[in-house]
């Protein structure tokens, strides 16, 4: 019996559909005449519809894939959104976009999301189409999954998740652990499928920049000077991840009281503008607003000269610890998205299941604290930033 990820009003339609779903499979699909796997040179397609955090750490996953092929030509079926991340890597030969409607956060209808799909996919066939695939992945577990591609693609192998449907079209369909996990294990059981080992210490989390994007460039169209900085990152895919506005604004000023440094506001919304307002004036000379006004490769950069990062739980987490020490509050996850860091990281969450459990990554210090929204989290936060800054 397989166990679906979703609401009843979600699982029901997964249910009835995959009946259908499944009698085509085993009638039509499974029997399809492909030549052998190619072991040599695998071409292989990973699927990953989500958005820019899952787009950043399946990109760990190439180095490991050219490890074991170094041949490989790895193509990448994600969202247009995600495009920022893939743009310059080295890693893909490919990158074919499918916008789905359940995982599509542009402020338009439902209809619209709709029509946004169907045009994406029929593009996207003509791309997959051209290419007979020894392998495919797809990560996604929860929210849209990309198996819907399959029957009209040539695909050797294919292997994902069966908790959103269609894992009748998967040659083999994983199930997720019962007990807490880390979604890069949700990776490796995947990898593992394709002939790719690998432990959480094989990770190295890795942003291409171009050489373009110059620092002292950067400095002069933001207005940043020569003295020390750190980034707030405010902002979280999902809205009920967020903090007030009242409790950084609070914080920027406790930090400033303390510390002469500069802040850079970055998100992608209004509401790095609302805590602006809310910091008392005798700060706000001392930030800056960057939101909107710089690409993700630039934040590399100034992440990669910051003091430290500030964030919630979601892309810049991810991202920052790439580059530099990272402070992260989480509020209602915790392990499955513990960060793959380079640098030292420190994590202040109140996901009760969380506590206790072992983590590979030996440079992320974790604190559980029942409600992240306190006094208490501002002080944890203040202690480790005059850690960093004296280390």
């Amino acid at each position: 019996m397989r166990k679906y990820c979703g609401t009843p009003r979600e699982t029901i339609p997964f249910k009835i559909m995959d009946f259908f779903v499944d009698i085509y499979a085993n009638l039509f699909y499974k029997k399809r005449k492909l030549a052998p796997i190619n072991h040599d040179a695998p071409r292989i397609l990973v699927a990953s519809l989500g958005h820019l955090g899952d787009a950043l750490t399946v990109t760990y996953m190439f180095p490991l894939i050219k490890k074991t092929y170094p041949n490989a030509k790895i193509d990448l079926l994600t969202a247009q959104w995600c495009e920022p991340v893939n743009l310059h890597n080295p890693y893909v030969n490919q990158t074919i976009y499918i916008n789905h409607f359940q995982t599509n956060r542009r402020k338009i209808s439902r209809w619209e999301k709709f029509k946004d799909f169907y045009q994406t996919f029929h593009q996207a066939l003509s791309v997959l189409r051209q290419t007979e695939y020894d392998y495919y992945i797809d990560i996604r577990y929860s929210d849209a999954v990309a198996h819907f591609v399959l029957p009209f693609i040539s695909v050797k192998k294919a292997y994902g998740f069966s908790r959103r449907a269609l894992g009748g079209l998967l040659d083999k369909e994983f199930d997720v652990p019962t007990h807490e996990f880390h979604h890069f294990d949700m990776y490796f059981m995947l990898l593992r499928e394709i002939g790719v080992k690998g432990t959480f210490a094989d990770i190295e989390p890795y942003f291409p920049v171009p050489e373009s994007v110059n620092f002292e460039k950067l400095q002069e169209k933001i207005g940043l000077t020569n003295e020390p900085f750190f980034m707030l990152f405010p902002e979280s895919g999902g809205e009920h991840k967020q903090l007030s506005v009242t409790f950084w604004a609070k914080l920027i000023e406790q930090i400033l009281e303390k510390h002469q440094l500069k802040v850079l506001l970055c998100g992608q919304t209004t509401m790095s503008k609302q805590i602006l307002d809310l910091v008392a004036d005798t700060f706000k000379n001392q930030v800056i607003d960057t939101s909107t006004k710089i690409s993700i490769q630039e934040i590399g950069v100034l992440a990669n000269n910051a003091k430290f990062a500030l964030t919630l739980d979601s892309f810049p987490e991810h991202f920052c610890c790439i580059f530099g020490k990272t402070i992260t509050i989480f509020k209602g996850t915790g392990y499955p998205f513990f960060p793959l860091a380079n640098f030292p990281v420190y994590l202040i969450h109140n996901h009760k299941p969380s506590v206790g459990l072992p983590f590979e990554r030996d440079n992320v210090e974790v604190v559980y604290q029942e409600n992240v929204e306190t006094d208490a989290v501002k002080t944890l936060v203040l202690n480790k930033i005059n850690t960093f800054l004296h280390e």
